[in-house]
């Protein structure tokens, strides 16, 4: 049934509305989900990074006794590990203001720098490796008790 203000190429017209809605609004979505996904990841990696750095500059400096260097790479990964980030993507420094880390002479200052790189997501594992754009890092610095 036609009324009156219905032309002929009216008609043929009928139903693409909603195959354009579709269309568009896959072509739009795929992209905002995909940079959304990659925006949580680099926001994980950033609040690990910080986390992960303040609890081994924590450990370095709050053990009673001699701390090892694996202790505090431990502590790391656990962290790392409770983000979501691997510890295989972290870049790892620690340095001390006096004398070698764990002499835990006072006010010595211990420094842990903990660097992660984003890889994009769902890239190909061939290409994963060097599609990594964006690093963050944290730096964290504690200082030993006198007492």
């Amino acid at each position: 049934m036609r009324t009156g203000t219905e032309t002929q190429n009216d008609v043929g017209e009928r139903g693409s509305a909603t195959v354009e809605f579709l269309m568009l609004s896959l072509v739009l979505l795929i992209p905002v989900v995909y940079l959304m996904i990659y925006v949580s990841q680099i926001q994980a990696a950033a609040f690990a990074s910080v986390a992960a750095a303040d609890q081994a500059a924590r450990v370095l400096v709050a053990s009673t006794e001699e701390v090892s260097a694996g202790q505090a790479a431990s502590t790391i990964q656990l962290t790392l590990a409770d983000y979501g980030v691997s510890s295989d993507l972290a870049d790892v420094s620690v340095r001390c203001s006096v004398g070698g880390c764990g002499t835990r002479e006072p006010a010595e200052v211990v420094e842990v720098s903990v660097a992660v790189e984003v890889p994009v997501p769902f890239a190909p594992a061939p290409w994963s490796a060097s599609l990594s754009p964006v690093s963050v890092g944290s730096e964290a610095r504690q200082m030993v008790p006198r007492f």
